[in-house]
């Protein structure tokens, strides 16, 4: 008795490319922004991931590594503070930036406005409505779909 293997191949087939198909339009959604070399921080490393999620807000997902406690700066400073830039409401701070033993630090939030920058500052206070002119950090501009 002869087997067909085309009929075999044809469901593999399909699950490869239903796989390719989800995959690219998981990433169609996501965007992946690598910060600059920083001329403050020049060892500092800092990514942001930001996706679309089904309630048509901006998750966002900010990691950086090797960053100098706020401290360390000169002058001094007490906080790091992430801003982003809106394409149609301007600039919002996004929060605090705490930095660990291990010059870690991350921020995890949302927003339903459309980023197009990212950018980090140093702070002489913990609440902050207006970005300081110490920029330690900035993703410069992007597009997300």
């Amino acid at each position: 008795m002869k087997t067909n293997k085309n009929h075999l191949s044809i469901p593999y087939s399909f699950r490869i490319l239903s796989f390719i198909f989800a995959a690219v339009l998981i990433s169609a959604c996501s965007r992946k922004v690598v910060f600059p070399t920083s001329t403050v921080l020049p060892a500092a490393d800092a990514v942001v991931k930001i996706d679309k999620n089904d309630n048509n807000n901006y998750e966002i997902d900010l990691r950086v590594e090797n960053m100098a406690k706020p401290d360390r700066l000169d002058p001094p400073r007490k906080k790091y503070v992430v801003w982003m830039v809106s394409e149609k409401n301007g600039t919002i701070n996004m929060g605090n930036l705490e930095i660990s033993k291990k010059l870690k630090g991350s921020l995890e939030t949302a927003s339903p406005y459309k980023p197009i920058c990212f950018f980090i500052t140093a702070e002489d206070r913990e609440v902050v409505d207006t970005p300081s002119t110490q920029v330690v950090l900035n993703s410069e501009n992007f597009e997300v779909k």
